[in-house]
């Protein structure tokens, strides 16, 4: 993180990896969230003032995976939580996870959404290490339609959805989607009017210009949330070696020299995630 600092990121929100608890059977998955939340109390004493904590959520744990939660909001101070494209092949618009909705809008905190590890329904993908490649990035657009098309944000409109990956890169098909709304049934507004509520971080294209160009063309810039998925490959060479350091402040200097307005660029670098994790 040392490494981090040099970028001047003054606050770095941090989680574990959101998909740790498919991994584990039954009530061990929200015994996970109170081993993520530990290490989060320990990372905080540690380092006080340079982090930003996000909880951890299985959704298919019921009430007790809740009551951490609530902990880890109410009483540790954690700023937001974390799930996954998918949950054990289940959408994030199942009726399953409403209780959870209800409580993260109580709570007033951001949910932040990661691909899922190994998203299921995707077997045809099965070659080339595709699951991970291009599956969690189809995954992402799928959820990010899911949410809208089966009246999320109807049933509860005060939601705060970041989306990882520019969503999988699902401003490409913005106006397809925009254009075949009245396929998904009755909502209470248009679906570029809930699209344009969603947040969408900008890592997991190595830092390629052209993934942010193109989100540009259908995400307002203020919807748009600098990250560097940290700490992954940022190079596009080899995972273990971790980020390169010039590639990411690379990126970081091509942002600054989009042709955007200095607020609008601020706020992609930091003041939008500020505000929904109310630094």
């Amino acid at each position: 993180m040392i490494w981090l600092s040099s970028l001047t990121i003054w606050r770095k929100p941090a989680s574990v990896s959101p998909s740790y608890h498919v991994f584990s059977v039954g009530p061990r998955r929200w015994k996970s969230a109170v081993s993520s939340t530990m290490i989060w109390q320990r990372f905080k004493k540690k380092y006080p003032r340079s982090f930003v904590g996000l909880a951890q959520a299985p959704l298919l744990d019921g009430k007790p995976a809740l009551d951490e939660l609530r902990r880890a909001i109410n009483d540790l101070g954690l700023r937001g939580v974390t799930i996954t494209s998918q949950v054990s092949g289940l959408s994030l618009d199942s009726p399953q996870f409403y209780d959870f909705y209800e409580t993260v809008c109580k709570l007033d905190v951001p949910v932040f959404v990661h691909p899922a590890l190994v998203p299921m329904g995707y077997e045809h993908l099965k070659d080339y290490d595709l699951p991970r490649v291009l599956g969690r990035e189809v995954d992402l657009t799928v959820a990010t339609t899911r949410l809208i098309a089966g009246g999320i944000f109807d049933r509860f409109p005060n939601l705060k959805v970041v989306m990882a990956h520019f969503g999988g890169g699902i401003a490409a098909v913005k106006d397809r989607l925009v254009g075949k709304g009245y396929r998904f049934g009755t909502l209470q507004k248009p679906f570029a009017e809930y699209f344009d509520g969603i947040y969408f971080d900008m890592a997991g294209f190595e830092g390629g210009l052209a993934a942010l160009q193109c989100a540009l063309q259908g995400i307002k810039p203020e919807r748009l949330i600098f990250a560097s998925d940290y700490p992954q490959d940022f190079t596009g060479v080899n995972t273990d070696t971790g980020k390169g350091m010039t590639e990411l402040r690379n990126y970081v200097d091509a942002i600054r020299k989009l042709p955007i307005e200095a607020d609008n660029l601020e706020r992609m670098l930091g003041g939008t995630a500020a505000e929904l994790l109310k630094l």
